[in-house]
């Protein structure tokens, strides 16, 4: 549904604008998963930047989620293969879009977030690297390298992925200025460890912006197209709150708008479709089944804004689970909800939800 792409121009140059003023030559852009970060850098500024004589190279390190390093092997080489051929980067991006797409639909498999098998690199592939990015450098001529890497904080969650983290940090220091870099992330407790903590290679290297959620006028925009191009009259209250209930995600409201114009379903019959395929696709009965007594009493604490440590969250602990109110154990599940990727902890202690719609299953379970 490439004509459904709801162009987001403003955000591209804000993004573009605050590299090209050369306080930073990297940036980092932070939301949960499916809130369409990967295919805002495909179609909006990767396009934008190649106008604006940089040399896109997308890479994700998901792309092989136990050697992500093979990932941006893979986006280096092709990059360089197109300027051999002296092909514009439009096709190969067109094709990135493609197999997005094509991926976001196998919503029967679920995407796996975490190695199983982590393989470190050996020291010949990182110097691979290294010769491969010298040999773009070399070919872009007087155009930066943009690299677009997706799905960052994947490096940190596990160490074996640590030589590769010092690598990259040490490739981009030395061509500060000719390479400049924009990352992804959908885990803000990985990014954290990645870019804020002080044994990190990339420590103050980044500068890291929350990626707006979509507005009203995204919702303004749907409703226009299913007007004008399949003549389907949709009230917007209705569209606003699928939106809301989806967690504000494109991907998801993406399929509502799809059940609506295939099976003339309703925005309400739709969205109860969408509800039940959002479960699954996030397996949220897995996760619920996996979550200890007072994980699931601090997560849905923390969904309702309370105080984990408040006394009357602690006497909840006690009345409700096997364990103590007390401090530690309630520390201990933060943590344990944080690797999980269901919260984040801003640096400011402000706790965020990861996984909104688990709190709903949650509650209606």
């Amino acid at each position: 549904m490439r004509e459904w792409h709801y162009p987001r121009n403003d955000l591209t140059r804000q993004y573009l604008g605050l590299l090209e003023l050369g306080i930073t030559s990297s940036l980092a852009i932070t939301a949960p998963r499916r809130r369409g970060k990967t295919l805002f850098i495909l179609q909006d500024l990767a396009p934008l930047a190649q106008k604006s004589h940089y040399i896109p190279v997308y890479a994700s390190l998901w792309q092989n989620i136990n050697a992500p390093h093979e990932g941006l092997a893979l986006a280096l080489k092709e990059a360089i293969a197109a300027l051999d051929k002296k092909a514009t980067f439009s096709r190969l991006l067109k094709a990135r879009v493609t197999k997005t797409t094509i991926s976001n639909e196998l919503l029967g498999k679920m995407e796996v977030e975490f190695s199983n098998s982590p393989s470190k690199p050996t020291s010949a592939e990182l110097a691979e690297l290294d010769q491969l990015l010298s040999a773009l450098e070399e070919k872009a001529g007087k155009s930066t390298i943009l690299l677009l890497i997706d799905e960052v904080q994947h490096l940190a969650t596990t160490s074996q992925f640590d030589p590769l983290a010092h690598a990259l940090r040490t490739m981009l220091d030395r061509r500060q200025g000719r390479v400049k870099s924009i990352f992804t992330g959908s885990s803000r407790h990985y990014l954290n460890l990645l870019l804020n903590e002080s044994k990190s290679p990339f420590y103050h290297f980044v500068e890291q912006h929350d990626f707006p959620d979509l507005d009203e006028q995204f919702i303004h925009f749907l409703r226009a197209k299913l007007a004008n191009d399949h003549g389907m009259a949709v009230a917007i209250q209705p569209l606003m709150k699928a939106f809301s209930d989806l967690d504000q995600s494109p991907y998801w409201m993406m399929k509502l708008i799809a059940r609506m114009i295939t099976f003339k379903a309703t925005t309400n019959e739709a969205l109860d479709h969408v509800l039940l395929l959002m479960e699954a696709a996030e397996d949220f009965e897995g996760v619920a089944s996996r979550l200890k007594p007072i994980d699931r009493l601090i997560f849905q604490a923390l969904c309702e804004g309370a105080n984990p440590f408040s006394q009357s969250i602690m006497a909840r602990v006690d009345r409700e689970t096997k364990l103590k109110g007390v401090q530690p154990n309630i520390q201990r599940a933060i943590r344990r909800l944080s690797e999980a990727g269901l919260i984040s902890q801003s640096p400011k202690g402000r706790y965020n939800i990861e996984k909104p719609g688990l709190k709903r299953y949650l509650q209606q379970s």
